[in-house]
């Protein structure tokens, strides 16, 4: 067994009203119905001529687990309870995969996902510093794929995934759009299958390509109109577009095909949020923590709503809750927005002082920080923060 999440390798109340729609804004955000949004895994591994080998066939074991840190949102959020025993075996079982086969691609490919999936539900110390161990060895794997196969579209994906996280956007846009080519190619070839289209629709969509996505997904819908997957896939890119008729409608499609698809009612549920409609949003919310009752982004946008509506000790209920099951900065910043709002200002900056450790770059972090403390008649420290705020958004008038 690894170690534990280890690695081998104007004046002050006027800003505060001037900033109160960015935090509304803020702690409005959706979360969860498109986590970190990752392409999902590709079900073939199309191979061009340049191809230099064939990989051998991947174990049963292989096979059971994950191929993208997508496919572990979609499985862990739900029931997260396990989570680390879970990607531990993952790597475990993968790594006596790749000992006993070296050139076992999809094993290589799946343990970079495990290992980046570590990184995203480690805990915080992991993604400041010593994660980087995590996603450099992802990155070592999914690159020994390429070495292998060059035609694996998924090794690219996951590679791409990674360096994504890392913030290397232009790394990432190149491995996207190679994966991009290589399922063109399969498609050219006479891979006329829905996965394949599925897959290449998940790309342009992390491409932010949502007219390309939205005709894979149309395509891919044509060949297996009774997968909801697709459709929830198809769903998010109409969400991205703006087009929340439409992504609800697929949302509906997702929930008639699976009733317990509990990713489509959160992602409705956000849906009629931005449409206003927040009774609706709430059900839907509602519903989803019926299903499950660990799946924390309910629990974080039924709180969003209630802060909205100036139901604080609600959301502070939902928020507490959604940060006892996996903790998350949004969460914190909601939380915090709803103890300010109480007057409740040292719950606030601690909250605030929480989101600015684990993400000191975001000057809004500081700047209701500093509300906080001017509200306290703490000055000194609220300059402090506002200095801090305008060091990093200089061009920020509030």
């Amino acid at each position: 067994m690894l170690a534990k999440w280890s690695v081998s390798a104007g004046s002050a109340p006027s800003l505060r009203a001037a900033l109160t729609g960015f935090a509304i804004t803020l702690v409005m955000t959706a979360c969860g119905d498109d986590p970190t949004p990752t392409p999902t895994s590709a079900p073939v591994t199309p191979t061009t001529a340049a191809a230099s080998s064939t990989p051998g066939p991947a174990s049963e074991p292989s096979r059971d687990f994950p191929t993208t840190l997508h496919d572990y949102v979609l499985l862990i959020e739900p029931n997260p309870a396990g989570r680390e025993a879970f990607i531990e075996e993952a790597i475990e079982t993968l790594s006596e995969d790749i000992r006993s086969d070296p050139t076992n691609v999809d094993a290589y490919v799946k343990r970079g996902a495990a290992y980046t999936a570590m990184y995203h539900y480690g805990p915080p110390r992991l993604r400041r510093g010593e994660g980087e161990a995590l996603l450099e060895q992802a990155v070592e794997d999914c690159t020994r794929a390429i070495d292998l196969d060059p035609g694996s579209a998924d090794a690219y994906i996951g590679r791409g995934s990674v360096y994504n996280r890392w913030r290397q956007t232009d790394r990432a846009d190149q491995d996207f759009d190679m994966a991009i080519e290589l399922l063109s190619e399969a498609i050219r070839l006479g891979s006329n299958n829905a996965e394949t289209y599925f897959v290449r629709g998940g790309v342009y969509r992390f491409r932010r390509d949502f007219h390309k996505a939205i005709q894979d997904f149309d395509t891919a819908i044509g060949l297996d109109p009774g997968n909801p997957d697709i459709y929830y896939a198809r769903g998010l890119a109409h969400r991205q577009k703006d087009e929340r008729d439409k992504a609800i409608q697929d949302y509906e499609m997702v929930i008639l095909l699976d009733p317990n698809y509990v990713h489509a009612y959160n992602g409705r549920g956000n849906v009629y949020r931005l449409k206003g409609e927040l009774d609706r949003a709430i059900q839907d919310f509602d519903k989803v923590i019926s299903l499950s009752p660990d799946f924390r982004w309910a629990y974080g946008n039924r709180a969003n709503i209630y802060n909205a509506l100036g139901e604080y000790d609600r959301a502070i209920q939902d928020f507490d809750r959604a940060i006892a099951i996996i903790p998350y900065i949004n969460a914190h910043i909601g939380r915090a927005w709803a103890h300010y709002s109480k007057g409740e200002y040292d719950k606030a900056i601690e909250d605030y002082s929480t989101a600015i450790h684990h993400s000191p770059d975001h000057s809004i972090f500081y700047a209701d920080r500093g509300d906080a403390y001017f509200e306290k008649g703490d000055y000194d420290r609220a300059i402090q923060d506002y200095d801090a705020a305008i060091r990093l958004d200089e061009s920020n008038p509030d």
